[in-house]
């Protein structure tokens, strides 16, 4: 029997990892693309974009605020948003490129009580992201997504960022 030499055995190991880590779950289009564009603005640092993929309303809770608040709302976590990317840009440096690892898809209707209450109704995706960073390289990304109706758009609803030991 004939010995592989050592680097052929590296090879072969860093060939397995790789398409180990291209490897990724499917995705429904416009999720991907909702990821895409999300992505994009973090790697572009567009934190207005950020701002206006974060943090879902639902109709209800819209016309639930007093008159005028609603601004104050957009306001406040629009600031939120920005917060949050300068630490996460702090602690982990650039951001560079995704892998969506896990994701569940859940339909919450109106009528699911007290699930409508309290995550409101509409499709929720919980996403779990591999991102890599220029300091930090990898970084868990943690995302829940709401879209208030099948055909309406995606909005980030919460996030979390975790460094990867």
């Amino acid at each position: 029997m004939r010995k592989l030499p050592v680097v052929a055995i590296l090879v072969l190991l860093a060939a397995c990892t790789k398409s180990k880590e291209e490897s990724s779950i499917a995705l429904p289009a416009e999720c991907h693309q909702f990821l895409d564009k999300y992505f994009s603005a973090w790697k572009s640092k567009d934190v207005g974009t950020l701002q206006a993929l974060s943090f879902y309303l639902s109709p209800e809770e819209r016309s639930a605020f007093p008159e005028g608040s609603l601004e104050l709302w957009r306001e406040s976590k629009n600031k939120l948003v920005t917060e949050n990317f300068q630490r996460v840009t702090s602690e982990f440096g650039d951001f560079r490129d995704y892998k969506v690892v896990s994701m569940k898809t859940t339909t919450v209707s109106a009528q699911d009580q007290p699930a409508a209450n309290m995550v409101g109704a509409g499709v929720h995706t919980e996403l779990v992201c591999k991102a890599k960073f220029s300091k930090r390289h990898d970084a868990r990304v943690g995302l829940h997504l709401v879209k208030g109706t099948e055909g309406s758009q995606y909005t980030v609803a919460a996030w979390n960022f975790q460094a990867v030991p």
